[in-house]
């Protein structure tokens, strides 16, 4: 029971903390669109939390919630019906009547990528958006995935002899 009451109280805290934390400021893009949430996203510590419904309104998703259960189940998927269930207090946080997500456990089982462009901004990428994952060797003969131009601004120069 002691378990119990304090597990409740540092989610209760955490939920406080990160309530504060709360800002105008904080932009998500997705598929390098602006996206918009009412209410606004949170940041707090390196820890991205989004309204569960808006979000996944935006990225085509169904949110809902067994009854008598602490958990949401996102359902969707371009190939197939994917369901994934989120656990309330471990990735699901209420915050004055508003579920909110850590952004990784909506995102990471449907196959978006996730980049944080600043301390304020979050690109979600949708898979079909991606660049296919290869590495070359650079001029130095040094092996250099694609992935870490992430960012950047990137020339790819590709020759053929044919």
């Amino acid at each position: 029971m002691i378990k119990l009451i304090f597990t409740a109280c540092a989610m209760m805290s955490f939920a406080i903390a990160l309530q504060a934390a709360q800002t105008d400021k904080i932009q998500i893009l997705i598929d390098n669109q602006p996206a918009t949430f009412t209410p606004a996203p949170i940041s707090k510590d390196g820890v991205w939390l989004i309204p569960i419904e808006p979000f996944c309104k935006q990225l085509g998703l169904k949110v809902e919630y067994p009854d008598s259960t602490e958990m949401a189940v996102i359902c969707g998927g371009e190939e197939s019906e994917i369901c994934v269930p989120i656990n309330f207090g471990e990735d699901v946080f209420s915050i004055n009547n508003v579920n909110y997500a850590k952004i990784e456990s909506i995102t990471k089982p449907f196959g978006y990528e996730i980049y944080e462009s600043s301390e304020t901004q979050l690109e979600v990428i949708h898979p079909e958006q991606l660049a296919p994952t290869f590495t070359l060797p650079d001029l130095e003969d040094n092996p250099r995935p694609l992935k870490s131009f992430r960012g950047k601004k990137t020339l790819l120069y590709i020759w053929g002899s044919w």
